[in-house]
């Protein structure tokens, strides 16, 4: 028993189980395992592509958060009236204490 597992193992590695008289059925076997291996690696090299692209973009993300959150803040302190007061009198402008008022000038109708 021993000496029969031993030459099949031979056999195996010397590839005589390719050239006998069934061996249509190993070469049947052996391109199904490939095409399966090929599928495999195949599927694992697009999915590595895909996360290595959302990581990109996860990292894109922060950052444009970050800009976003430094222009909105300076945006806010733009705002502000001390701010605004400084650019006025660098400006050689005066600043108003009480709000503008609006002058409506009405047409005189002639009757002709």
């Amino acid at each position: 028993m021993k000496k029969n597992f031993s030459l099949s193992i031979k056999d195996i590695l010397k590839g005589k189980f390719l050239v006998k008289k069934n061996a249509y059925r190993s070469w049947n076997f052996i391109v199904f395992l490939t095409v399966l291996s090929l599928i495999s690696i195949t599927s694992s090299h697009i999915m590595d592509r895909k996360i290595r692209k959302m990581t990109k973009i996860s990292e894109e993300i922060k950052e444009l958060k970050s800009v976003y959150a430094d222009v909105h803040s300076q945006c806010m302190q733009m705002q502000l009236a001390s701010v605004l007061k400084k650019k006025l009198v660098n400006n050689k402008l005066k600043y108003l204490k009480e709000p503008p008022y609006e002058l409506i000038l009405e047409e005189e109708k002639h009757m002709d």
